[in-house]
Formats: C-alpha cells, structure tokens, sequence
C-alpha cells in the first residue's frame, strides 16, 4: 500500500453502528468499502465536482488488507488519499485506523469514462489541478 499523499485527501470520524457488524461480531469486511466511497463522495463534494461523476468513474482495480477486527462502537477515523493522476485514471488511497492501530488499508484505480460507448476520457485539466492540490 502506498504511504504517499501527493493529492487531494478526506477523512471520517464515526462509530462503527451495529448494522455495519457481522455474525461474528465486528465489522462486516463490506464496511471499509462503503466508509471509502461516501469518502470519495465527499472529496468531490470538497473539491466542487458534478454529483454525475460517479456514474463516470468505473473502478479497474481494488485491494483492501484488513489489520484488525473492528468491534461495535468503536471509534474509527477514515482517510482517504490521491496518490496518482494519469491521464485518464487516479488511483486513490485509504486507511481505517481504531486508535492509532490501522484496521484495514487498500487501495484502487478509476478511469474517467463519461461516454459509456467510447471508453475513457483525458480528465479535464481543471479537474486535474484540484485532484493534485495544484
């Protein structure tokens, strides 16, 4: 995983609520993804990007290394960090940490396609710049 942050970067506080446990007692491995995307929700929002984007931005790759269980109730602090624009893609970083202990971090790749019918697109460069703190 990567520890860099060149870009743009969110990050949540919250608890960990009951729905978001499994039968085994902690969280639901589904959880980190869901606290990802309203992070990655709320970086657009940030940077003053249209709400269509998502539909735009398919993921080509995800991985996700969970650390440690995460139990109801637990405080858990969420980042999430642009590490790479390319032309049409950004990859993106993030972390989960109880305490000062990571509990899960991964990373993933997305694609600027707006037109499903012609595949992906050059970010626009105004876009770009806010992705990379420019």
């Amino acid at each position: 995983m990567s520890n860099s942050n060149t870009g743009a970067s969110v990050e949540i506080i919250r608890f960990l609520e009951w729905d978001e446990t499994d039968a085994a007692g902690h969280h639901h491995y589904a959880s980190v993804f869901r606290w990802v995307e309203e992070l990655e929700a709320k970086l657009y929002r940030d940077l003053g990007l249209p709400v269509t984007l998502f539909g735009q931005i398919p993921r080509v790759k995800v991985q996700m290394e969970y650390r440690r269980r995460i139990f109801f109730g637990e405080v858990v602090r969420t980042q999430l960090n642009v590490i790479r624009v390319g032309n049409s893609s950004m990859e993106l970083d993030f972390k989960a940490f109880v305490g000062d202990e990571i509990a899960a971090e991964g990373n993933y790749i997305i694609v600027h396609s707006p037109d499903k019918e012609t595949g992906s697109k050059t970010w626009p460069a105004e876009w770009k710049k806010k992705f990379l703190n420019e």
